[in-house]
């Protein structure tokens, strides 16, 4: 099925399940904010709104999407949601239950804005009861038009599900013309696709997890506008930079339709969580989602090229526990997580012994993961971060975070498997000065 006619369908997939897709309308115009208000009267039951926004996207959208919707009889309630001490707002159980407090009874719930501002719509929109669509400002995620929210709860970086978006908005100039920094971190979190497919494709072989070829492939045919030709999107080229939206877009449904972040999601996506949780802990400033999940991308492509050439896996002793003492305020946390995976790692462990599975691991992850040269070149020819000073991290920062990601989820990765082949911990501080670095 094409991609573009996927929107407010139910379908039988070849993996056997039934798969639905709940966002009915992607509306990629310049008369974006005109059509807004036709478009949500097809979908609410009343012409009451609330519009969430930061001080930026306000500036941005959110100001003339107020007036377009209350010119045309629309009662509109305003949410800004406030920047934090360290930057911009973040999505966490704090912000959540606020956000909550704040909003009234409404018939439907509008985004402006991006991963944050999406994610505390989306959540408190699925905690009221009530549909919500998003008017994008920049290509910075693939959490769009994903139901799942990706939170920090006490500490500690989770995914919940809540519930897609009815509809997406946004204008192609904005986009196109977004601060850099948005479209790179966009491109980053795109980048690593191939991973998060060969990561799924290993807990299906070694846990039992479904796998869609389907979700897996969605949004192949797009790639090569922004994998082959990225000197495009630093150049701002229209149709590169549309490309890449609606790859984040069509992955987001992805996510959705299966249940689960694993179409865009692996052990990559880890390593920017684990950085943002020891910002938490320390008070440092951290980079984009999506830039780090690029460099991310870069390390775990590094970790595929070694695990690939192994013929005859041998099994290490992978950790029992968590770092307590670098965890701090949040090991007890982490260690839940963590707890609820060395069920599986033993699981992997025997696994590994059945050449069978092992074969059948190495050829589909080979045909899925690109090599750590050409993610680093794709991001840097694009203008995007692809060392660790790119993203203002000092070499001990982004080591400790590359020892420590494997602790943070419960569902295992490409990290676990290299810890259990005995590649990791040695390899970390390799490949960061092999391809993390100038």
């Amino acid at each position: 099925m094409n991609p573009e006619k996927l929107l407010d369908t139910t379908f039988d997939c070849e993996c056997g399940r039934s798969h639905k897709v709940p966002v009915r309308s992607i509306v990629y115009a310049e008369d974006a904010l005109e059509r807004l208000p036709e478009v949500l009267s097809s979908l609410a039951g009343g012409r009451r709104i609330v519009l969430v926004a930061d001080k930026r996207t306000r500036a941005i959208a959110g100001g003339r999407a107020k007036k377009a919707l209350e010119q045309t009889g629309w009662s509109v309630h305003e949410i800004i949601v406030p920047d934090t001490n360290h930057g911009g707002p973040v999505c966490d159980d704090v912000t959540h239950a606020r956000l909550n407090e704040l909003m009234p009874p409404a018939d439907i719930a509008l985004a402006v804005g991006t991963g944050v501002v999406n994610d505390l719509t989306k959540w408190s929109a699925f905690d009221k009861d009530i549909p919500y669509v998003v008017f994008a400002t920049a290509a910075t995620m693939n959490g769009f038009t994903a139901a799942n929210v990706a939170p920090t709860i006490k500490g500690v970086k989770t995914l919940i599900r809540a519930q897609a978006p009815l509809a997406v908005f946004a204008i192609p100039s904005t986009i196109v013309e977004a601060p850099f920094e948005l479209t790179a971190s966009g491109l980053g979190d795109t980048i690593a696709k191939p991973i998060s497919t060969a990561d799924w494709k290993f807990n299906n072989l070694f846990c039992g997890e479904s796998f869609c070829r389907y979700c897996s492939e969605i949004i192949n045919s797009l790639e090569p506008y922004y994998l082959d030709r990225p000197g495009d999107i630093s150049n701002r080229k229209p149709a590169a930079i549309e490309a890449l939206f609606n790859a984040l877009l069509y992955s987001g449904i992805a996510m959705t339709v299966i249940g689960t972040s694993a179409p865009a999601s692996g052990g990559e996506h880890l390593f920017s969580h684990t950085l943002d949780m020891m910002s938490s802990i320390d008070g440092v400033e951290h980079d984009l989602h999506g830039r780090q999940v690029g460099l991310a991308t870069i390390f775990a492509s590094a970790l595929y090229e070694r695990i690939l050439k192994i013929e005859k896996p041998a099994c290490h002793p992978y950790p029992g526990d968590i770092d307590s003492v670098f965890w701090g305020p949040l090991a007890e946390n982490v260690r839940e997580q963590y707890e609820q995976k060395i069920p599986m790692l033993r699981t992997i462990s025997e696994k590994l012994a059945d050449d069978k599975t092992w074969n059948a691991f190495l050829a589909a992850a080979g045909k899925q993961v690109r090599s750590p040269a050409q993610i680093k070149n794709c991001l840097k020819t694009a203008g995007a971060a692809h060392t660790f000073a790119g993203i203002g991290c000092s070499r001990e920062r982004i080591l400790a975070a590359a020892l420590h990601m494997h602790e943070i989820r419960k569902r295992p990765t490409i990290i676990d498997l290299a810890w259990i082949l005995g590649i990791m911990p040695a390899a970390a501080g390799e490949i960061i000065d092999r391809w993390l670095t100038d």
